[in-house]
């Protein structure tokens, strides 16, 4: 900063603009910045011009964020990848970049997350979009559905919430292309430790970066990969829409990833333990998880899942309804009643209550969901602590019934 300026243009500028010294940190920057300034007019018109990489503005790209999205995209595969404020953003997104018209379908599996659910019907079927939810667990079901109403996207998650259904993701994306549709998978579930759906020939992938991918709690995000036919149409829309994720959040879930490897395991390894012993313990009218023997999809996982996983997730049915439900959330002492899955502490989640409030009794009652159903989201916390906590609850609910 030159001495000639005074001091109150100092005072705002001083320390700014500070040429790269030799080294680099060894940890990624939280840029703040909104704007940034490229070295010469020419440049600048060329980055908004789209002729070269750079930054100008954070609302069309961030370093932190950009760090945080490459990093999802080296794990999951694809050539695209850009992260917003939300998973339900990345949703959005996702089914926007297919381009749908008036008088086109999208099908959506019926086991899918309430929220997604939701949008589609709430915001794509006003603009004129058909909404056809289908059972894509039944591969004959499935095959009907695309072959008759060839839809433009095609919707589902690998692992379903919160019931733990299995889609075979292959056969479904062979199907959905067969019919002329795009396919979308949410692998939140799943994370790319256990199913990469570019393998099998997903044309984008979405996760709610705020669950296992973050897995601290503590930061909302949302993930878009895709292959490069869709970059241009993705970049645009969220320039315009304004749909970014912030650089300290980004930050935040970049250091969650990086963990991944360590927290995921541990916990699908409680979960399926979790499973089992409370199967046995006879207190629960049934135990949705994955591995256990009385699973309807039990064949897929060693087929679709790395290390024949089941995911983090053990779904129980208690007795009771709700009043036995609402005791067994109050009776919590380790588990924690919250709205969320992939923490590195395990939580319990009513969907009757949350993420399937929006849908009808009678819709639940399709995809199963039941007053009693309660969803554990599991994690790294000893296995017994988590057992005990959970038949501690379940036991006080029975007795206050």
């Amino acid at each position: 900063m030159d001495n000639r300026w005074e001091l109150d243009t100092r005072l705002v500028h001083a320390g700014e603009r500070i040429p790269p010294q030799a080294g680099y940190p060894t940890v990624h920057d939280i840029v703040v910045s909104n704007s940034f300034v490229p070295e010469s007019p020419e440049a600048a018109d060329a980055i908004l011009g789209g002729q070269r990489q750079g930054y100008t503005y954070s609302r069309h790209n961030n370093p932190t964020v950009d760090a945080l999205a490459e990093a999802v995209r080296q794990l999951e595969g694809g050539e695209f990848a850009t992260a917003y404020g939300s998973g339900m953003a990345a949703i959005h997104a996702a089914l926007w970049a297919t381009k749908p018209r008036p008088g086109d379908a999208i099908v959506v599996s019926r086991d899918l997350y309430g929220a997604s659910i939701n949008l589609v019907q709430e915001f794509f079927a006003p603009l004129g979009l058909r909404v056809v939810q289908a059972d894509l667990v039944d591969l004959d079901q499935a095959r009907r559905v695309l072959e008759t109403v060839r839809p433009k996207a095609v919707l589902f998650e690998i692992l379903s919430n919160p019931l733990l259904r299995v889609i075979d993701g292959p056969a479904i994306t062979e199907l959905a292309h067969a019919a002329g549709a795009e396919v979308i998978v949410d692998n939140t579930f799943t994370t790319p430790l256990l199913v990469r759906p570019f393998e099998f020939g997903a044309d984008m992938v979405v996760h709610s970066a705020t669950k296992y991918l973050s897995g601290h709690g503590d930061a909302m995000g949302g993930v878009l990969l895709a292959q490069g036919r869709y970059a241009e149409v993705i970049h645009r829309q969220q320039k315009l829409l304004g749909a970014v994720l912030g650089p300290f959040e980004a930050w935040l879930i970049h250091r969650g990833l990086k963990t991944l490897g360590l927290r995921f395991p541990r916990q699908c390894d409680n979960a399926a333990t979790l499973a089992v012993r409370l199967l046995e313990s006879g207190r629960f009218r049934r135990v949705h998880y994955p591995l256990l023997p009385d699973h309807p999809e039990r064949e897929r996982i060693a087929r679709l899942m790395a290390h024949g996983r089941g995911g983090a997730v053990v779904t129980l049915e208690l007795p009771g309804g709700r009043d036995a439900v609402f005791e067994f959330l109050r009776r919590l002492q380790l588990v924690v009643p919250a709205t969320t899955v992939g923490d590195v502490y395990t939580l319990a989640l009513y969907p009757v209550m949350a993420s399937h409030r929006s849908q009808t009794r009678e819709e639940r009652a399709a995809m199963g969901i039941t007053e009693g159903t309660v969803r554990i989201a599991v994690g790294i916390e000893a296995v017994e602590d988590i057992f005990a906590d959970l038949i501690a609850a379940a036991e006080a609910a029975a007795a206050h019934a």
